[in-house]
């Protein structure tokens, strides 16, 4: 009795070496590009995540030297019309400190954040500016108080961009009517700085 294999027994060992060959060829291409794939996606996607827990600490030292150079400002305009050299000594080194972080929030900041903290840093540095002897004429001291009044509005603006960017909810801002004894004995006595901006 013969036994009948077909035309498969009659095909060369070098054929079914090559498909052999082949399809591990072809295999091996579809996992290395899922792999690269998956591993482009993984490296993106730790980028991502570097940059958005980066710019919470940037965000942090931004906004912390910032009420630091507004401060400095505040005590040295308070100092009675001369300014010593102390208060200008700390309002420049407020302000070193806050274009020092500054220049960093241009870099991994996405485009309105980098806008709302070009108004505040600009706002800043006019107040900081009046309280310095070297620095460029800018505003009139007698515009102190109101400058520093834009820079308040001008930080929540920015915050308000920051929580934004970060993708929590909500405006930061307080209400224009806002009084924080509401509800006491000294509603009625809270003065409220003027709210237009």
């Amino acid at each position: 009795m013969t036994l009948w294999v077909g035309p498969v027994a009659d095909v060369s060992p070098y054929v079914t070496a090559a498909f052999g060959l082949a399809g591990s060829l072809v295999g091996g291409a579809i996992a290395g590009t899922v792999s690269l794939l998956v591993a482009r996606q993984a490296r993106d996607a730790a980028e991502q995540n570097w940059v958005r827990d980066n710019r919470r600490e940037i965000y942090d030292r931004f906004l912390t030297s910032a009420q630091k150079l507004l401060i400095a400002s505040e005590a040295s305009k308070s100092g009675g019309g001369s300014v010593g050299a102390e208060d200008e000594e700390a309002v420049e080194k407020a302000h070193t400190d806050f274009f020092e972080v500054y220049g960093v929030v241009q870099t991994v900041a996405d485009r309105p954040v980098v806008d709302a903290a070009r108004i505040y840093a600009y706002r800043l540095l006019e107040l900081a500016g009046s309280q310095r002897r070297d620095f460029r004429p800018g505003l009139q001291t007698t515009n102190f108080e109101r400058v520093a009044q834009l820079v308040r509005f001008a930080r929540h603006d920015a915050i308000d961009a920051m929580r934004t960017e970060l993708g929590l909810a909500g405006s930061a801002q307080p209400p224009r009517d806002f009084n924080p004894f509401r509800g006491t004995e000294l509603e009625d006595e809270y003065v409220v700085r003027p709210a237009e901006r």
